[in-house]
């Protein structure tokens, strides 16, 4: 095939030497104990020393140095459809591969049954129409239609004279009336929370000794989440593993006598590096061996039309892992975004 025609695909990188250190980081144990007056001075706890480690060039000369040995290299595969997300790519994906749950607003899987599956709902029928519109893309393809006879049609709760009763606005409005009620297995807070917001206000030709005096509004109703269970609960996933654990240079070797440091990637910004150095250079408990990582965060806020006619909106407060490749984020399927917070229009 000519070579206009052949979609290059970049190679993994080649972890083939490293420095003398195996693991990357070394413990030093500084001086022996010392007794005065029957007093045992307590050995200072462990310095762990990050030793650099260096990959070989690759087929394009790109090459990696890691501040020290990484424990995990994420390895997705190289592949079109792993690298790009595009209608037009006939890809089948292993849905046991998919993401686990990247959005941890998820009900609990053991708290639904098929028994309540579709309680919501007029009847099972009723919900696999609903679940069909309200899922996929927006604009139903072919391709949409195909799913909607494998995945619903053919379903063993579909029943043809319940389709004949199907209203959509009376579904909408069950559905609305049944997330009202709390105790239903699908009603979760994950972490969310409600709280009240005061900020200054300046007016026109006034003035006040300080900010302090200035007027103050309250605002009501802003729902977030704690930063520290967002991050807990994505570590904790399967995707965790497709992160970068350790921050690396990006070099690209042009001769034998010169190499060019590439900007690519979050995790190989001289921030992302330097933030490692910090966290490791920390003081240590005794018997805390334990690899120390950085988790980067990238926060977003806009505000988000909801419909196409009509002016309904939000304005979510929203972040991204920069451990994850930009790749990744970009693609929607790969539901890499986490709501941190939505705040209320005044």
């Amino acid at each position: 095939m000519p070579a206009r025609y052949v979609d290059y695909l970049p190679g993994l990188p080649r972890f083939a030497h490293a420095s003398h250190q195996k693991d990357g980081r070394t413990s030093t144990q500084p001086v022996p104990t010392q007794v005065q007056q029957h007093h045992v001075t307590p050995d200072p706890p462990p310095v762990i020393e990050l030793v650099p480690f260096e990959t070989e060039p690759d087929a394009m000369g790109l090459y990696r140095v890691y501040p020290s040995r990484p424990t995990l290299y994420p390895c997705t595969g190289i592949a079109l459809d792993t690298l790009c997300d595009a209608p037009t790519l006939d890809a089948e994906r292993d849905p046991d591969e998919a993401s686990s749950g990247l959005n941890p607003a998820l009900p609990p899987p053991l708290a639904i049954t098929p028994e309540n599956l579709y309680e919501a709902f007029s009847s099972p029928t009723a919900g696999l129409i609903f679940c069909w519109q309200f899922s996929g893309t927006n604009s139903k393809s072919s391709a949409e239609v195909k799913r909607l006879f494998h995945t619903f049609l053919d379903d063993d709760e579909y029943r043809r004279e319940d389709a004949r009763q199907y209203n959509d606005i009376r579904e909408k409005k069950l559905v609305e009336d049944y997330l009202k009620d709390h105790t239903n297995p699908f009603h979760a807070t994950h972490g969310w929370k409600e709280s009240s917001v005061r900020i200054r206000l300046p007016k026109e030709k006034m003035k006040w000794p300080s900010e302090v005096d200035a007027p103050e509004i309250e605002i009501k109703g802003v729902r977030h989440r704690s930063l520290t269970e967002i991050i807990t609960s994505v570590f904790k996933d399967s995707v965790a593993s497709t992160f970068h654990m350790t921050p690396f240079h990006q070099m690209w070797q042009v001769s034998e006598q010169r190499s060019i440091k590439i900007f690519s990637e979050a995790y190989t910004s001289p921030a992302m590096i330097e933030a490692y150095h910090e966290v490791n250079a920390l003081p240590r408990e005794p018997d805390d061996d334990l690899e120390r990582v950085v988790a980067s965060l990238m926060m977003w806020s806009d505000s988000t039309h909801l419909t196409s006619f009509g002016d309904a909106s939000l304005w979510p407060f929203y972040l991204f892992f920069g451990n994850q490749s930009k790749y990744t984020r970009g693609k929607p399927t790969a539901s890499a975004c986490h709501h941190v917070a939505y705040i209320p229009s005044v």
